[in-house]
């Protein structure tokens, strides 16, 4: 096809911002996906050898006995976690595909595989065991797990907004 004019796009051609977005989303979800390959590992470790082959948590136990039980409630999720831990990037992936094809089903499966992250956080207390983990290290370690999460809000709304603006190249 021919562009009708030079400022025009092609039709079915991708914009250029939506691009943008696409690759360092693919970026994002490959990361994501290479840390939760490496996570994988503790499925096949009891939350025994878990514990004990980390000496940040036998530091823990013995400086916040609350902070290292918290942690060692929070083993029973660990299977689960882990393998949410790599489905969740994998659905954000399909979604942004199906987006780089210009197909707008892709943008309601981003959002469901950017959301479900903090559905399974809640339902498996994962802030309850990053904020006793980072009380060991005082008000700077709660600041720090505020700032970070603070961040990843910030940019998964972010991402859907900037995706939800190129709705309208999408079929």
């Amino acid at each position: 096809m021919e562009n009708l004019s030079s400022g025009t796009l092609e039709l079915n051609e991708r914009p250029q911002f939506l691009k943008v977005l696409c690759i360092l989303s693919f970026i994002m979800c490959g990361i994501m996906i290479l840390f939760a390959l490496m996570g994988l590992k503790n499925l096949f470790l009891s939350a025994d050898d878990i514990m004990a082959s980390n000496p940040y948590l036998q530091t823990l136990q013995d400086n916040n006995p609350i902070a290292y039980q918290a942690i060692l409630d929070s083993m029973q999720y660990k299977n689960l976690s882990a393998i949410l831990s790599l489905i969740t990037p994998v659905i954000s992936l399909i979604g942004v595909i199906y987006m780089w094809k210009l197909k707008k089903m892709g943008f309601l499966i981003y959002i469901f595989g950017e959301l479900l992250p903090y559905i399974t956080t809640l339902l498996t207390g994962g802030m309850s065991v990053m904020y006793a983990s980072a009380s060991a290290f005082g008000e700077n370690g709660q600041m720090a797990i505020n700032v970070f999460v603070g961040l990843v809000v910030i940019f998964d709304v972010l991402f859907i907004v900037l995706y939800a603006v190129n709705l309208k190249h999408l079929k």
